[in-house]
């Protein structure tokens, strides 16, 4: 059980650092392409020794591969790192719940872009709002899914945790990210103000 929590945590902050690499460039692309056969590698054995794990890792590939977001090097790389063992040693996984939960994963993925380029024109002081952009920022619905999962007696709930901590360790590095970014256009601002003083001196 333990292994789960701690493999699902460093999938997920692994992955947000690779899609941050690359997406907004405030990582390193050597070093995120450098991690991505150790996440690959973590990934395909958490598959292999459960197949609610390889169930749940699979919905969430699905999920990213559907929605057109394998659009990188490192990704790519890792999509490949981790199919051809689950197709060459044949990973067992639920044919149903995996088709359940890589619906879930697709829409919130759709959710989240939805959330993420309405963002700005939200009202952050609504409630409704609010919900919104942290149900669909952490990426409930397939929580959601996996608890009705664990109610049917299909997936044992500590995997409930493991999937949050996946989402949570993805979110942290995210707000990292937009306090880094943060710091460097205050960064940028106050030497941009600078050299206007400069020139008006």
């Amino acid at each position: 059980m333990y292994f789960f929590l701690v493999a699902y945590s460093i999938l997920g902050a692994g992955i947000k650092y690779i899609d941050d690499a690359f997406d907004k460039h405030i990582f390193d692309k050597k070093m995120a392409i450098a991690i991505t056969p150790f996440l690959s590698v973590l990934g395909v054995y958490a598959m292999i020794i459960d197949p609610v794990s390889a169930t749940i890792l699979l919905a969430v590939l699905f999920g990213v591969l559907i929605k057109g977001k394998v659009n990188n090097i490192a990704f790519i790389i890792g999509f490949v790192l981790v199919m051809l063992p689950v197709i060459i040693i044949g990973v067992k996984f639920l044919i149903i719940p995996l088709i359940f939960l890589s619906t879930s994963a697709v829409l919130d993925e759709i959710g989240n872009d939805y959330i993420d380029s309405k963002k700005d024109q939200f009202d952050k002081e609504k409630f409704s709002n609010k919900f919104l952009i942290y149900f669909f920022g952490h990426r409930w619905i397939m929580k959601i899914a996996i608890i009705y999962l664990v109610i049917l007696g299909i997936i044992p709930f500590f995997f409930f945790i493991a999937m949050a901590l996946f989402d949570y360790a993805y979110v942290i590095i995210d707000n990292y990210n937009s306090l880094k970014q943060g710091i460097i256009n205050a960064t940028l601002t106050q030497r941009a103000l600078a050299k206007i003083g400069l020139i008006f001196k």
